[in-house]
């Protein structure tokens, strides 16, 4: 049971995925608009897995031999990833009215971008692309851009819960980055020098 979850970590994000979108679909004229903002975040997040890992995939292997460590279990960082989205993804979805979960989940489309953005730079790539970016700038960052500005519309969020919404996507994020690096073997503190480097181009 274990290896074929860790076999099949995408295929699984992708039949819940599917499922969160056709109930989104079937239920959209009764949904909160958090709800529904969510729900297509989550369809979102599904095809940008696929565009990391699979199509055309190698951001995983990009990253691992720029910043100089290797995966024991290279299906181990997906099957992190995976929870990482099961969290701050499907759990917003299902409590649409707590705002400030919302927009934890939510804020994962600005950083996104960011990161492939700066992973151009730091994997020295001749194209302005890194797998992953286009449904960072197409999918994922218009559906943040629009859900802030909901949340902004209809002062559903105080001053300190965005910054407290904000902690706890990095939060989760620096958990599972932490996780993946120490199951290889690689102190985070060298992890975080070879992440300094690669922006130096060194």
């Amino acid at each position: 049971m274990k290896n074929f979850v860790l076999d099949h970590v995408l295929e699984i994000m992708s039949v819940l995925g599917a499922c969160v979108a056709v109930y989104t679909v079937v239920f959209w004229g009764s949904m909160p608009t958090l709800q529904r903002c969510t729900g297509i975040f989550i369809l979102g997040i599904t095809l940008h897995l696929w565009e990391e890992g699979r199509f055309p995939g190698g951001f995983t292997a990009m990253i691992t031999e720029r910043l100089h460590f290797t995966q024991l279990d290279p299906r181990f960082g997906d099957f992190v990833t995976a929870l990482l989205v099961l969290l701050i993804g499907y759990v917003p979805f299902f409590f649409p009215n707590i705002a400030f979960l919302v927009f934890a989940g939510i804020f994962l489309g600005y950083v996104e971008v960011f990161a492939h953005l700066v992973a151009i730079k730091m994997f020295k790539k001749d194209k302005p692309y890194t797998p992953g970016m286009a449904t960072a700038l197409v999918v994922l960052l218009p559906i943040a851009v629009y859900t802030t500005w909901y949340l902004v519309a209809n002062a559903l969020m105080a001053p300190l819960s965005w910054l407290f919404s904000i902690a706890c996507l990095l939060v989760c994020v620096a958990v599972a980055q932490q996780v993946v690096v120490r199951t290889s073997g690689m102190k985070y503190s060298v992890f975080l020098k070879n992440v300094q480097g690669a922006l130096r181009g060194k």
